[in-house]
């Protein structure tokens, strides 16, 4: 954010105006992270699977006002790189908002028809009446330590929570993320349920409802493994029980991303809206699978873990 003499150069959340926005190309699983952002759009590196010249999109909204133009521009390579718009906004936010809307359907029929995948893999703005900056981008994740030591005998059901759990921590896309970790909640509601039955049964006691006894934490530095500096949206689950968050999210973000049947909600990756719904959510599910997956360890007979579902 410039500063200047008389003070800053103005709220750093943007102003009415005009925002330059650069969407910023990759090959998905080759440039889907960055370690380094530069903010300036003319420096910063794009590229895909697809060659072309320089394109020019021209958008007439419905309502009349004036058409908007997009650039589509190659890097010196040859291949598509950047997607440039301009477009009047309240803030950085309802700019960001406005482009993506607007362009990542077309991205999403320049790959159909190419049938080469394509992703964005950052968004640069500028409010050009202050030269304001704003960046995002997804960063290369923290390294860990591995594990020594895996005990515990495997079983066809924690296998197949482990491998969701690791497909969601895998996926770069924000509704995958949030349909892996919630496929692993199906799993152990119905895996519990069974457990339930059989023991009924046999005439012993049931073990608890997992989803019934845990709580969503208050606090954020409850999540595990997270940067010191995140900030997690949790306020409208905190302090509700596993199943109650389930429930809450099971057509608005389950049903709507596994599904696109007509007139029903949906979740849609060319919308921003869509995209930060899920986002919103992803901790939540996160820790609700991860501890859910612990419970079904810790039951486990301390043998060396092997075998194959």
């Amino acid at each position: 954010m410039p500063r200047y003499a008389h003070g800053d150069a103005g709220p750093a959340t943007g102003s009415p105006g005009e925002y330059d926005v650069v969407f910023v190309l990759g090959i998905p699983g080759v440039s889907g992270v960055t370690t380094n952002l530069n903010l300036d759009a003319s420096r910063a590196p794009g590229d895909s699977l697809l060659e072309g010249s320089a394109l020019e999109l021209r958008f007439t909204p419905g309502d009349g006002s004036p058409s908007r133009i997009a650039r589509i521009v190659p890097n010196t390579e040859g291949r598509l790189a950047q997607v440039r718009m301009t477009v009047p906004a309240d803030n950085f936010k309802a700019a960001q908002t406005a482009a993506y809307d607007v362009i990542m359907p077309v991205l999403s029929r320049i790959a159909f028809e190419a049938d080469t995948p394509l992703e964005v893999t950052a968004v640069l703005m500028t409010e050009t009446s202050t030269q304001i900056l704003y960046g995002g981008a997804t960063f290369l994740g923290l390294v860990q330590p591995a594990p020594q030591q895996i005990h515990g005998t495997s079983t066809p059901e924690i296998r197949r929570f482990l491998a969701a759990y690791r497909e969601g921590l895998n996926s770069n896309s924000p509704l995958y993320q949030a349909l892996s970790y919630y496929k692993v909640l199906e799993g152990a509601e119905t895996f519990g349920a069974n457990r339930a039955r059989a023991a009924a049964k046999a005439g012993k006691p049931a073990l608890p409802d997992a989803l019934a006894s845990h709580q969503i934490p208050s606090y954020v530095n409850s999540f595990p493994n997270l940067p010191e500096r995140a900030v997690l949206p949790t306020s409208p689950y905190a302090g509700l029980s596993f199943r109650e968050v389930k429930d809450k999210v099971e057509d608005t973000i389950r049903n709507a991303v596994a599904h696109l049947t007509p007139g029903r909600d949906v979740r849609v990756a060319d919308y921003l809206a869509d995209v930060q719904a899920c986002r919103d959510v992803i901790p939540v599910l996160r820790y609700m699978a991860r501890t859910l997956i612990q419970d079904e360890i810790a039951l486990l007979p301390p043998d060396v873990v092997g075998g194959r579902a």
